[in-house]
């Protein structure tokens, strides 16, 4: 195998492990940094390694010196210019600005090493001041790098722990995460975001509130004709929902219909994630 198809192999693999490992993952970065080649998997792995050691791990050293290390080329150099850039924002340091699109993309990032350096204000202020610019924003690329910071920084939220100021930040997050959305996308994106704010709402135990919005995803997957795994994931967040607001009637009815789509779901890899997202939910 050539030195081109084992890193794209290993950097499937790390992306695919990345949140399970992450520590270890960045300094297996680290180490392969100098011999990075100048083409779109040196690129990639350069994000990866922001992602991991700013979005997992709040580590501005680890990036630092994978930084350090990488070599010089014309892909290597734009990426690690946007790795100097989240870093420059974390350490309130003055960079060199990148256009919108660019930069609205790393504020995820940059917002979840912040909150992990506990500064929880750091969604609020980053985020919500941008929201009309990024809803009016002449660029579908920019407004839609806004809608998924703003959903990266929900889910790091909803995965992250429990306590009452994060909790109510999530919601607030998950809520801007919709609005984006609606301006930024289709109506899937909508319909992902009502999936995404009903488990949010259900893991606080708000049941009529999570109920609200799984029906909403619901509604808009039969009303777009949508594919079995999409109204699988519908009826999932159902699920869930459902359990947060102790209806077992409810539970056991989406359970069911769970069941039956994943008989329709025909990709064998999709399949198995359903299968095991179904053993997971609540019974």
């Amino acid at each position: 195998m050539d030195t081109t198809q084992a890193l794209r192999d290993w950097l499937e693999v790390a992306w695919n492990r990345h949140d399970t490992a992450p520590y270890e993952l960045t300094l297996e970065l680290v180490a392969r940094a100098s011999t990075l080649p100048d083409d779109d998997d040196g690129a990639d792995a350069v994000r990866l390694a922001r992602h991991t050691a700013l979005g997992h791990l709040g580590r501005t050293d680890l990036l630092h010196t994978f930084v350090a290390a990488l070599p010089a080329g014309a892909k290597l150099d734009a990426a690690r210019s946007r790795a100097q850039w989240a870093l420059a924002q974390v350490e309130g340091r003055q960079a060199e600005p990148l256009p919108e699109v660019a930069a609205w993309a790393l504020l995820g990032d940059v917002v979840q090493a912040e909150l992990r350096r506990g500064r929880h204000d750091a969604p609020r202020v980053r985020l919500l001041p941008l929201e009309t610019r990024a809803a009016n924003h002449p660029d579908p690329a920019a407004r839609q790098a806004y809608a998924a910071t703003a959903h990266n920084v929900a889910q790091a939220l909803r995965l992250g722990p429990r306590e009452p100021a994060l909790d109510a930040l999530m919601i607030e997050m998950a809520e801007l995460e919709r609005r984006a959305w609606e301006r930024a996308g289709t109506w899937m994106h909508v319909e992902r975001a009502d999936y995404h704010l009903a488990l949010c709402h259900a893991a606080l135990g708000h049941g009529a509130q999570a109920q609200a919005h799984a029906a909403a995803c619901i509604a808009a997957c039969e009303a777009h004709g949508a594919e079995a795994s999409e109204r699988f994931f519908a009826h999932e967040c159902a699920v869930h929902a459902a359990h947060a607001a102790g209806d077992r009637e409810e539970l056991a009815r989406h359970r069911e219909a769970m069941l039956a789509l994943l008989a329709e779901v025909q990709d064998a890899e999709m399949r198995a994630f359903c299968e095991k997202t179904l053993a997971a939910a609540p019974q």
